[in-house]
């Protein structure tokens, strides 16, 4: 009788732990299903994934011309960047959405999905290889160049900035920066936040708390046309850098990256490029596209 009795008492024991582990794969295999549903949630689609989904190609644009330009009365958007992401647009067919974007926070809002693709040419950087997917470049631009109140003829060259006592006035986290803070030590830098105006940082030229602002040759030049009474750009024939730009994409989306890279390349092959650059006054230098 005693026997039987631990026999029974074992089958309950083992019955107990069986439903004990059963229970327990239950309950992880529904948090792996539930962590799974939640990623697939929160995964941003690629372009061509957000394309298909949607049936439209959302770019995101900062108003730089001729690359990304507005029209402050109907509000449309033009340039030699816009009509490239209009003609890959027209040849899959679908339309483009576009989104004003904030300079500051063009990252995080690509990251969140508010559009698959930044138009404007974005300089390709160490820091910003780190934070976006690139196509290959399809501009390259002047950089270094300074711009100064017009009877200003204390500078030479790219060198004669770093003096003490000198303030230059850079955009935050533009190549610019990057480049001055590499070769100066003794100028003080002043770091000038932007947002949806890139000409901000010549301001402080103009209101006399820098003695110059260093930035890229499109941004130097339409400043200076807009105020050539009072300022000058340095160095324009002779830039002290050149500063590689293309399109980027989400950092995991290197699929629409090269997509938009072979796009590019036909573009180039087969005239339209050079056809797009000529309407809007673009020069395209023979190292774009890997084309020697």
């Amino acid at each position: 009788m005693l026997r039987s009795d631990q026999a029974s008492l074992r089958r309950v024991c083992v019955l107990s732990l069986a439903l004990s582990l059963a229970a327990m794969v239950l309950g992880i295999i529904a948090v792996v299903r539930e962590r799974d549903a939640t990623t697939t949630a929160e995964r941003v689609p690629g372009l061509i994934e957000s394309i298909d989904r949607k049936g439209a190609l959302h770019a995101g644009y900062g108003v730089y011309p001729p690359y990304t330009q507005e029209d402050p009365n109907s509000g449309k958007v033009s340039g030699y960047s816009v009509a490239i992401i209009e003609e890959v647009a027209r040849q899959l067919k679908v339309p483009v959405v576009w989104h004003r974007l904030n300079w500051n926070t063009m990252s995080a809002d690509l990251k969140r999905g508010e559009f698959d693709v930044i138009a404007d040419p974005i300089f390709q950087t160490i820091p910003r290889a780190r934070e976006f997917a690139f196509t290959e470049p399809y501009a390259y631009f002047a950089d270094g160049i300074a711009v100064v109140k017009i009877d200003d003829g204390r500078f030479t060259d790219f060198a004669s900035l770093d003096r003490s006592g000198i303030v230059i006035a850079v955009g935050q986290g533009w190549a610019s920066e990057t480049l001055v803070r590499n070769r100066f030590n003794r100028a003080t830098i002043l770091s000038v936040q932007t947002t949806t105006d890139l000409l901000q940082v010549f301001n402080e030229v103009l209101a006399g708390r820098a003695d110059v602002a260093v930035a890229d040759g499109a941004d130097a030049e339409r400043f200076v046309k807009e105020h050539s009474t009072q300022v000058k750009a340095l160095w324009l024939d002779n830039p002290p850098a050149a500063m590689p730009a293309g399109f980027a994409l989400r950092p995991d989306d290197s699929e629409g990256a090269e997509f938009l890279t072979v796009t590019l390349r036909n573009l180039q092959a087969t005239g339209v490029l050079d056809g797009i650059a000529a309407r809007f006054g673009v020069h395209i230098p023979s190292v774009t596209m890997g084309v020697e």
